[in-house]
């Protein structure tokens, strides 16, 4: 039966009032189809989670590759629409033809679900790694799917629908068509886009025996808006709505057409990126891989050479947990720039490539970007339906910029705007509940953990390419939404229960433990005292002195004690830093005269949060937590004369952290998030003492556990407490996903040598810095003594 014969009886069979356009009749019969080429070759001898560079698969966990083909292994219930994007294809808005194509099979032929394309993912309004992350409920900007079932149904499947986010139903006014129960058979999906008239465009969807290439049936969707044909790409693998159900294979997955724009630049993998520090003749270079496989990469060669010179210099590195390498160069030449690339033992191919630039010294002021708290949506991708609880919050649109912010980049291309010289990043680069469900304590939790660190690294891997990079994991980036360390100890429970964050420790294992501090501080400057803690955790803090600037590296939660409710706040006693970390900044005091100096730690020393009309917020998460800690730490900086940059509590702040009164102890800046959900506040409501340049919220304050301090500036959220707490029904969260009511950005530290004076600056993440204003109370001025 030809093409012709085939839909006209479709129709007629299924009832259809539809009937082909004059255009879908003529292109069904076509021989000269659009040609297609294979996007990647998938090798028949690896098995890994990387799907390859052109893919990207949601989640990574939830996808491999294993022998020729890509396979989702995830079936279970409330996992619907695993998706993979073809990073490197996007539809276009041009009146010209394309074609999508892939062999697809049923790995478990007795369970329900259906497989295919979606087309249209984020429309025109998100970058391609943006719509990346697409999955799972439909919504705005959803696109929609071309599909076939384990009962061999073809059909298009809207992915937009906002009230039933997971019905999936059959597109309006399309038809279906059964070719017959697959059976175990390998199918051919051969998505078909044709032009017709006034922007308008067919889509056919045929179904071909793999082994036998023989025809079964194809559908089409005719007068399709070409809004509806722009954007991105993904493959599918879907069960039934909430219910557990099929999984699905792909292979030789294939494009082609004018429509389809080809961006083989947008690929990402085997490296993901590279972060470097340098410290006088020092050079740490750590390289990320996406998750390969056993037989591939075991070793790799890192090359530089002097920008000037012709020869290259090699030093070799193997794998270490969480794909990363590790590279060491002593003996640095750092009034030098060079060049580096990470190469390929087995084919010399380049994998990755950027510069290491000469130490500024005291030659130019040293401009430092200041970031911490990064979620990747406003709120999960999981989430079925999206409420607000505000009457001034926006409802999100599921995959619009306002809800998927990854890769950020407004926030990341305007404080790049400054050229910093160096960026810092001081925790909570990623949240275990965005974009997705918090996947804690199983056995691939390091593989979930994987695929947010990558969205950190995929959004800041060309800011930091060729700039040094220093990170601090906090708690969030070792899954726990607290974290008291005491030391990397197991904490001491009764028989029978089971530990909490509360007790202190570490929650996840020590494996995955060690894996995030090794990706995460494999590259920062040496350890003053590389001693690991208990379970042989690795530690960071230290020393380094880059651009004429003493800076000290501070672990402010690993050796922290867990919280004691039980006596009263004020009382408390405990370890802040550690008797190790108090050695070291009794030490770094004596380091480097003459040289200006900054401790970078996690949080602020103190717990400046209010509630109603000024009172206190308890806060033992808060590095006020406990008082006598805290005080040894604040005297420590003040005798070392240095200030400290940090993050953590979502609140943008620059704060003297007193001793004996509001003012005698160090200036901290705290900077803002990046991005994060959850809200606190610093309301002075013009009632407190000393108040700084008339702003109300300044001023000086005691916290719950007795330290003193004076507040010098602050950005609250745009919502006040009281309306917050009376909106939600003084709920115990203070979650908040419209970003319109939330202060957040960064910070940029400038020290200005010649001036001796640092000044902190603070941004709104959509704020141009070369004509907007950065919030209220900054920039603010420390004079070097």
């Amino acid at each position: 039966m030809d093409r012709r014969s085939f839909i006209k009886l479709s129709a007629i069979a299924t009832g259809s009032l539809l009937f082909p356009t004059q255009a879908a009749r003529a292109a069904a019969n076509r021989q000269n189809l659009t040609p297609v080429d294979i996007i990647e070759s998938v090798a028949s001898n690896i098995k890994r989670h990387w799907l390859g560079s052109s893919f990207w698969g949601n989640r990574l966990q939830d996808w491999r590759v294993n022998d020729g083909r890509i396979e989702c292994i995830r079936n279970s219930r409330g996992f619907e629409m695993r998706t993979v994007s073809l990073l490197t294809r996007q539809l276009n808005d041009r009146q010209q033809p394309a074609r999508i194509r892939a062999k697809v099979s049923n790995m478990t032929p007795n369970k329900a679900g259906f497989c295919g394309f979606l087309i249209g993912a984020g429309s025109n309004e998100l970058d391609y790694r943006s719509a990346a992350l697409i999955q799972r409920a439909s919504g705005k900007n959803g696109g929609f799917m071309a599909v076939i079932n384990e009962q061999g149904e073809l059909s298009f499947k809207d992915f937009t629908n906002i009230q039933k986010p997971l019905s999936f139903e059959r597109v309006i006014r399309t038809n279906t068509i059964n070719i017959g129960n697959l059976q175990g058979k390998e199918i051919i999906l051969d998505c078909h886009i044709d032009p017709v008239t006034n922007g308008k465009f067919d889509v056919r969807l045929i179904a071909i025996d793999a082994k036998t290439n023989k025809e079964l049936g194809f559908i089409v969707r005719t007068a399709v808006p070409s809004s509806e044909l722009v954007g991105g790409i993904m493959l599918l693998s879907s069960t039934p709505p909430k219910q557990a159900g099929a999984r699905w294979s792909f292979r030789d997955i294939s494009t082609g057409g004018n429509k389809i724009s080809r961006n083989d630049d947008q690929g990402l993998g085997p490296v993901v990126g590279c972060m470097h520090s340098v410290n006088r003749q020092i050079l740490k270079l750590s390289c990320q891989f996406m998750p390969i496989a056993e037989n591939e990469y075991q070793t790799i060669k890192l090359q530089y050479k002097n920008v000037n010179g012709d020869e290259w210099q090699s030093v070799l590195a193997g794998v270490d947990p969480g794909f990363v390498y590790q590279f060491r160069v002593d003996n640095w030449d750092s009034t030098q720039d060079y060049h580096y690339r990470v190469v390929s033992l087995a084919d010399e191919k380049i994998l990755y490539q950027g510069k290491v630039l000469k130490d500024p010294n005291k030659g130019k002021d040293l401009t430092v970007a200041l970031y911490s708290c990064l979620v990747a949506t406003n709120l999960s991708l999981d989430i079925e339906h999206y409420k607000k609880r505000l009457k001034q919050e926006n409802i999100l649109g599921r995959f619009s910029n306002e809800n998927i912010l990854f890769p950020h980049t407004e926030l990341v291309s305007n404080c790049d705007k400054h050229q910093p010289d160096m960026y810092v990043f001081c925790g909570d680069q990623y949240y275990e509940a965005t974009p997705t469900q918090i996947w804690r304590n199983r056995p691939d939790s390091h593989l979930d953990m994987l695929y947010r660190w990558y969205l950190w690294y995929w959004t800041f891997r060309d800011s930091i390419r060729n700039k040094p990079a220093i990170l601090l994991a906090d708690d969030h980036d070792v899954l726990q939404g607290n974290l008291w360390g005491v030391g990397g100890r197991d904490p001491v429970v009764l028989e029978g229960d089971k530990p909490t964050e509360e007790d202190g420790g570490y929650t996840q294992t020590k494996a995955l433990v060690k894996m995030v501090y090794g990706m995460q501080h494999g590259h920062n400057p040496d350890a003053y005292d590389p001693t690991p803690i208990a379970h042989d955790i690795p530690v960071t803090y230290g020393a380094f002195v880059y651009g004429g600037v003493s800076f000290a590296l501070v672990e402010d939660r690993k050796f922290k004690s867990r919280r004691n409710i039980k006596v009263n706040p004020l009382y408390t006693q405990g370890e802040l830093l550690g008797h190790r970390q108090e050695q070291f900044l009794s030490a770094w005091a004596d380091m480097d005269k003459g040289l200006p100096k900054i401790c970078i730690a996690s949080s602020m020393w103190g717990s400046p949060q209010t509630k109603s009309n000024l009172e206190p917020l308890l806060d033992y998460d808060s590095n006020g937590y406990p008082p006598d800690g805290r005080t040894r730490a604040i005297k420590l900086i003040k005798e070392a004369d240095a200030v400290v940059i940090c993050g953590d509590q979502h609140l943008a702040m620059v704060a003297k952290q007193g001793l004996d009164d509001y003012e005698d102890g160090p200036t901290f800046f705290a900077g803002p998030a990046g991005a994060a959900f959850w809200q606190r506040w610093f309301e002075g409501l013009g009632k407190l003492d000393n108040q700084f340049n008339q702003d109300p919220n300044t001023g000086n304050f005691t916290d719950t556990f007795g330290n003193k301090m004076r507040v010098l500036a602050v950005a609250n959220p745009k919502v006040t407490y009281d309306d917050f707490k009376h909106q939600t029904n003084h709920s115990w969260s203070n979650f908040l996903s419209d970003r319109r009511l939330k202060s957040e950005g960064y910070g940029i530290v400038k020290i200005q040598h010649n001036q001796q004076q640092i000044k902190f600056e603070c941004w709104e993440w959509n704020v141009d810095p070369s004509t907007g204003k950065q919030f209220s109370g900054w920039p603010y001025i420390h004079k070097l003594t």
